[in-house]
Parts: structure tokens; sequence; C-alpha cells
């Protein structure tokens, strides 16, 4: 999935921040806690004023994960 991720960040560079954690270190398991996520992969949009717009975990079509990320850049 990272090559993934790296592509549609790219991608919406300039449209869209990215952040990548590490649920092995504890703020990367801070932040899953925060955001509800049970699982890896996991997936949140967050819109700037920080409410979760989508947020998804498993793996998934790119085709889905750029959709979504499209329907925020719209917003």
């Amino acid at each position: 999935m990272l090559p993934i991720v790296n592509g549609l960040e790219t991608d919406y560079k300039g449209q869209l921040a990215f952040e990548q954690i590490d649920a092995n270190q504890e703020i990367g398991q801070q932040r899953m806690r925060d955001y509800g996520l049970r699982g890896h992969p996991s997936y949140v949009i967050i819109d700037a004023k920080g409410a979760i717009l989508w947020s998804a975990t498993g793996q998934l079509p790119e085709e889905m994960i750029r959709a979504q990320l499209q329907a925020a850049v719209q917003k």
C-alpha cells in the first residue's frame, strides 16, 4: 500500500497534506486511538477544522482512496 499512498501524495501535493504514522511507535498508537483506527493499514481524511471526513482500514483499491481524496479536495 505504501507505493500507492506515496503516489497519491505526489498527485495531490499542494492540495492535501499527508501524514504517515508508525503504529509501532507511541505517537502512532496515540494517533490511531485519536481517530478510532483499529488495524493496518488505516486511512483517515480530516478537514481543516479537524473533522473526520472518511476513514477505512484494510487493503483498499487505489481508485477507492483516490475517489475519497478527490471528494475532500472538492469540499
